[in-house]
């Protein structure tokens, strides 16, 4: 990251060079078109279009701005994805630490992914890595954080299905809060095809250096043909999401981020007729009104709600 850009424009043509370089020139360019007019918004109104100086004050304003136009809570949502990343580059979490939260919408769909589009992100060809990653959010419900923090050490494997789990070490002070996620019906495969790839990583770093130390890592990386190098994925490098995520959002044609198949995890619960608690238990969260927010509540569950309740009256007559 160079230190010398601080004019907003600069900065986002850095952003966008760094970050996107391996995305197609149509996604990198309707990014680039999202934080130009941000870039144009605060200029106009006398903001700083420094990203390093962004502030509460900075992103109050443009959240009214995004009220004012009416934007749907997905082109928000959206918008504000675009933004954190952008900010996230050059360091800034105010977005984070403000904790946005955009609220429910009556429109379905917001924010996660229809079942057709779920399931074809599980269709899809894949490579190992790509696979895995989109289990663990989509499957398992994991943060990104959670998934670069796993290790091989934490999925537990066992000749009784009902007694394989991933441990997972979620938020929270020091060593974070940790709990236990049993494996979905595909994990096991899933799980053993990376493991297997994996170990032909290692044995190919081994050969170039036999005194690599292999990471504790779940998720590690391998580049270059003739000189090789292995590390494991970070959340704040972004590493992973350009491996993944990236890739695949650009074959499959449809926008999503890690927070999409997270929320569509719990969701695709939820309409299963899986209790709140119960999914409230499997993302880690400390309080079942943070999973009613994730979830959120169409027009299809209330329709839903009605015609259960009407069958159960018209049950009693």
């Amino acid at each position: 990251m160079a230190k010398g850009n601080y004019s907003g424009i600069s900065c986002i043509n850095e952003h966008i060079a760094n970050t996107y370089r391996r995305s197609k020139e149509e996604t990198s360019s309707k990014y680039r078109g999202v934080l130009y007019q941000i870039n144009a918004d605060l200029q106009q109104n006398g903001y700083s279009t420094n990203p390093r100086e962004f502030d509460e004050e900075t992103i109050e304003f443009l959240l009214g701005l995004w009220k004012e136009r009416d934007l749907a809570v997905s082109t928000k949502n959206w918008y504000l994805h675009i933004l954190r990343r952008y900010l996230s580059y050059f360091q800034n979490d105010v977005v984070e630490q403000m904790g946005v939260d955009f609220g429910q919408d009556v429109r379905p769909n917001v924010n996660w992914l229809s079942d057709a589009q779920a399931e074809q992100l599980m269709e899809m060809e894949k490579t190992p890595l790509e696979e895995v990653v989109i289990h663990l959010e989509l499957c398992l419900g994991l943060r990104i954080v959670e998934v670069c923090r796993l290790r091989l050490s934490d999925i537990h494997f066992d000749d009784d299905p009902r007694k394989c789990y991933v441990s997972v070490r979620g938020k929270g002070k020091g060593d974070g809060k940790w709990r236990s996620i049993p494996f979905h019906p595909d994990s096991k495969e899933v799980f053993e095809r990376w493991i297997a790839r994996r170990n032909e990583i290692i044995a190919r770093m081994h050969e170039f250096d036999p005194s690599w130390k292999v990471p504790e890592e779940f998720l590690i990386w391998c580049h270059y043909e003739n000189s090789p190098s292995a590390g494991r994925y970070t959340e704040r490098g972004h590493s992973l999401d350009r491996a993944v995520i990236h890739k695949i959002r650009d074959r499959a044609g449809f926008e999503f981020s890690n927070h999409t198949l997270r929320r569509t995890f719990g969701r695709t619960l939820y309409r299963a007729g899986i209790p709140i608690e119960t999914i409230s238990k499997l993302y880690g969260h400390d309080d079942v009104k943070t999973t009613i927010r994730y979830l959120g509540i169409d027009l299809d569950d209330m329709g839903s709600a009605l015609a259960r309740m009407y069958e159960y009256q018209y049950s009693r007559r």
